[in-house]
């Protein structure tokens, strides 16, 4: 498995709490660092950010709207 899907993995332990910690401390958006990928000397920080600020949503068109949409 490559180090960014290694990295990416550690998102799935963290949603929850990043979720928990934005809405007990009625943040507008949560975030944390996952880890870091190296390409030669370039360092690249993998975060994972939830916000409920709209105008911070990024724009997308999901291949799959269904699927993208969940109840909370």
């Amino acid at each position: 498995m490559s180090g960014a899907r290694e990295i990416a993995e550690k998102a799935v332990d963290n949603i929850e709490e990043l979720l928990s910690d934005m809405f007990a401390g009625d943040y507008a958006d949560n975030e944390v660092s996952l880890g870091v990928l190296v390409s030669g000397k370039e360092e690249i920080q993998v975060q994972l950010k939830v916000t409920r600020s709209p105008s911070d949503f990024i724009d997308t068109d999901y291949s799959d709207w269904d699927a993208s949409i969940k109840q909370l």
